[in-house]
């Protein structure tokens, strides 16, 4: 007597032809939007090198870091108005404030 196997062709082919159709599908879509792309089909190195127009490089960077870094430093040792319904104070009495809030 034959042993019946659990395997069953049918859907065994069924699969294989769902994956085949898939397949196809996805290449004839890739065919399909390759043909109405208007732009070439070039490697990276064709044509020239795409031109950026942007910021200039700092010509004195240490420079202009230091006068960053006083400003930030200004702005964190005084007084001063944000808007209409904020204001800035220095740091080292935010900081006293706070330390006293928590001592109560």
């Amino acid at each position: 007597m034959r042993e019946r196997s659990d395997i069953s062709l049918r859907g065994l082919a069924v699969g294989a032809a769902i994956i085949a159709g898939g397949i196809a599908l996805s290449l004839a879509a890739a065919a399909l939007i390759t043909a109405h792309v208007s732009a070439p089909a070039t490697g990276p190195s064709a044509g020239e090198a795409p031109k950026v127009e942007g910021p200039a490089l700092q010509t004195a960077a240490r420079g202009e870091l230091a006068s960053f870094m006083r400003e930030k430093e200004r702005r964190l040792a005084s007084f001063g108005r944000v808007d209409e319904r904020h204001v800035h104070i220095p740091i080292e009495r935010a900081m006293r404030i706070l330390a006293k809030g928590r001592e109560k």
